[in-house]
């Protein structure tokens, strides 16, 4: 069975639609899919129609899912839930939080932009985001605008000048803490995931405290398994996985069409892991549609 657990829509940093992600994963012939917005799950229900409306071959079963941005000794780092309550009070309150904060370091980081002269239009296309409630505001789209304005090449460079750490319009985010991340998915009767462990630059030994704070928290699974990854990568968080005594999941982080990254591509766990969806019911997510 073909599945992605991780992708990203217009609700958040990716340039397809959710309606457009039901569709590729359709034409790829990706059996369950989540999409998986930061801080946001504004974009699942224009999915199920979507997928409701869809005729032949597999149709995509949309498992609710999002990924939460939290702290932790530091750090940035991200939690994927899964199958969760969507009228949940707690996470809906988390979720609000979250794109507060996000909304209020965006200003800071446009007024920062504005300090070096950023011409406001340029800056517009983010204002115009902070009036949509189903649309949370990410660096990514700063750093789209920069580039489109012209005063630089690449997103890379974007980050590199202005909005990375430690940058001239950089605001350290005010995220929730880990064990409240975790907590909020579980609250909602959802599963979690540390997501892209290895995008965090750890070394081993801090690596190997993250996931015995997460494990602490109760984190049940660890992403081994992603489509831009070497072989010993995927072998290596396979390890980890057993060591902490974690379930596996799988994701491509879809954002949009390119060269590197596809849904549902070269997404298979090594041996002797226990996928995080061994105990959902399959049978009834996916609806074959063949006749």
């Amino acid at each position: 069975m073909k599945i992605d657990l991780h992708m990203h829509s217009t609700a958040s940093d990716g340039s397809l639609t959710p309606g457009e992600l039901v569709e590729r994963a359709h034409n790829l012939h990706v059996e369950v899919i989540s999409i998986t917005d930061h801080d946001s799950v504004a974009g699942i229900a224009e999915a199920r129609q979507r997928a409701a409306k869809l005729t032949g071959g597999v149709v995509p079963q949309i498992v609710t899912g999002i990924e939460l941005s939290s702290r932790w000794q530091g750090h940035e780092i991200h939690v994927l839930g899964w199958c969760f309550d969507l009228d949940n009070k707690a996470l809906t309150e988390l979720i609000a939080a979250q794109q507060r904060a996000r909304q209020e370091r965006a200003e800071q980081m446009i007024d920062k932009l504005s300090k070096q002269q950023i011409d406001e239009a340029c800056l517009q296309p983010v204002r115009a985001r902070q009036d949509n409630v189903d649309e949370v505001i990410t660096r990514k789209h700063l750093a789209d605008a920069l580039v489109t304005g012209g005063y630089v090449a690449t997103v890379d460079e974007a980050f590199k000048r202005y909005l990375g750490k430690g940058n001239c319009a950089y605001v350290a985010p005010q995220w929730c803490s880990l064990e409240d991340a975790v907590g909020a998915i579980q609250a909602a009767g959802g599963v979690t995931s540390l997501a892209h462990p290895l995008a965090y630059q750890l070394s081993s030994k801090w690596l190997k405290r993250l996931l015995a704070a997460y494990k602490d928290v109760g984190g049940e699974a660890l992403e081994v398994a992603s489509g831009q990854q070497a072989p010993q990568q995927r072998l290596q968080l396979a390890q980890l996985a057993n060591d902490y005594s974690l379930m596996s999941s799988v994701g491509s982080d879809f954002h949009g069409p390119g060269r590197w990254r596809e849904l549902g591509r070269n997404l298979s766990l090594p041996d002797g892991c226990r996928p995080v969806w061994q105990h959902w019911d399959l049978s009834t997510l996916v609806r074959d549609q063949r006749h």
